[in-house]
């Protein structure tokens, strides 16, 4: 018979122990949008309970009226009672118009407005100096104004103060129609204003009285094929000169700007020529490393395989090949007495590529040590240069297809306008 297990005290709270955690890790991860959320539930149920639903109905069955001169409102509204279900209903409510016996006080008061906004700048009605603001229509009324004005040399309909020719006050009087906007009431008010002469400093006054004193040099002379402009005025002797029509500063512009376009334009050459000069000197690589390794394996030494290749080619020569060149100024070297390893070594300085600078670091360790597998290096080396002139083939076909672009757009664009606008014209 097997012995029975009793539970140790305190098993139960240890299994609970990990579900109590998971929930305190997951409150406090999330504690923020937690109270957020209840804090808005919370609110929305007491805005529910106890603040008022706001609509349109007032007192229960009112609607309010848009103020005088505004477009009439369209509610929608639940209407109850009419058809067994409760049923929407669009009702059109007219903006609020003037009854006939508050037309006449209602005109008065926008007057008594007006009179006060259209001011502008200036201090009263008594003395207008600055142009005043002829508002057209009074949304605090409902009303729409058009003034006529009496003399439009001194003020124009639009409210424009023309007194810079003034010397004293003048006195007209503005008219002005108010209109509720239904067409049904309106009324003439005048309203008199005193326009003043243009608060001038001396300088000012100066410039004003002397084009005044030429307006009437000029209606003198009226008759004759020139103005002859008075040598004095006021007991001073007058000299004038004028700005010059034909402005030439273009010229010192143009210069400067065409100074800066040949010297970029140089730049892009000599840039252009660095990298036609690479590319070819990449393109030749393959060929001279596939030559040497040909004499080299033929029993020539290194000296004498470099003479060949460079004879080769001048017997042949078709064009410049840096490369060749390259290689003709260090055999010239070579004759000349200067240490092999150097010319090697400056060959392929002078290239300026990391796949010569690393033949000719093969051929100077070679004369040094005596490499005596240098024709399998330069096998591998003609491998890699091979695949390299492929991918250099590639990208120049890639170039190339790019380049056609443009002109292939220009075509179609071309085609295009020659089939649409003969298709709209047909049309037209």
């Amino acid at each position: 018979m097997q012995p029975v297990k009793t539970p140790v005290r305190g098993t139960e709270k240890k299994k609970s122990l990990p579900v109590r955690n998971s929930a305190v890790r997951f409150f406090s991860k999330w504690k923020l949008q937690i109270v957020c959320t209840i804090s808005g539930l919370f609110l929305f149920l007491l805005a529910s309970r106890f603040l008022p639903a706001e609509t349109d109905i007032k007192s229960g069955n009112r609607l309010v009226r848009n103020s005088y001169g505004r477009q009439a409102e369209t509610y929608e509204i639940t209407v109850e009672g009419l058809e067994e279900k409760p049923v929407k209903v669009e009702i059109p409510v007219s903006a609020r118009k003037y009854a006939d016996e508050d037309i006449g006080r209602a005109f008065d008061a926008c007057m008594d407005y007006l009179s006060v906004q259209i001011l502008g700048d200036n201090p009263s009605l008594a003395e207008i100096s600055g142009n005043l603001n002829l508002i057209s229509s009074v949304p605090k009324y409902g009303m729409r104004a058009d003034w006529t004005s009496p003399d439009s040399s001194l003020i124009d309909s639009s409210g424009t103060v023309k007194n810079t020719e003034l010397t004293e006050p003048k006195d007209i009087v503005l008219k002005v129609r108010l209109s509720d906007g239904s067409g049904k009431h309106a009324a003439d008010y005048e309203l008199p204003v005193t326009i003043i002469p243009q608060s001038l400093s001396e300088q000012e006054r100066r410039y004003r009285d002397f084009l005044s004193f030429l307006k009437q040099a000029d209606t003198t002379q009226v008759t004759g094929e020139t103005f002859t402009l008075p040598e004095e005025y006021d007991g001073k002797k007058l000299n004038y000169s004028q700005k010059s029509k034909e402005n030439y500063n273009i010229l010192w512009i143009l210069g400067i700007a065409c100074a800066v376009l040949f010297y970029f334009r140089d730049r892009f050459r000599e840039r252009d020529a660095a990298d036609y000069r690479n590319r070819q000197l990449l393109l030749d690589y393959s060929e001279i490393v596939s030559k040497l390794m040909v004499f080299i394996g033929a029993g020539m030494t290194i000296r004498l395989a470099w003479e060949n290749i460079v004879n080769d080619y001048e017997t042949g020569k078709n064009g410049t090949r840096f490369a060749y060149e390259e290689m003709a100024r260090s055999l010239a070297q070579l004759k000349t007495g200067v240490n092999e390893g150097k010319v090697y070594r400056d060959f392929g300085r002078n290239c300026g590529l990391k796949q010569y600078m690393k033949l000719s670091g093969i051929l100077e360790q070679n004369r040094k040590t005596g490499i005596a597998d240098i024709r399998n290096i330069l096998r591998e080396e003609t491998s890699l240069a091979w695949e390299e002139r492929k991918t250099i083939a590639r990208r120049m076909g890639e170039e190339a297809s790019t380049k056609l672009i443009a002109p292939l757009m220009i075509m179609l664009l071309i085609v295009m306008v020659m089939i649409i606008v003969p298709a709209m014209m047909s049309f037209a």
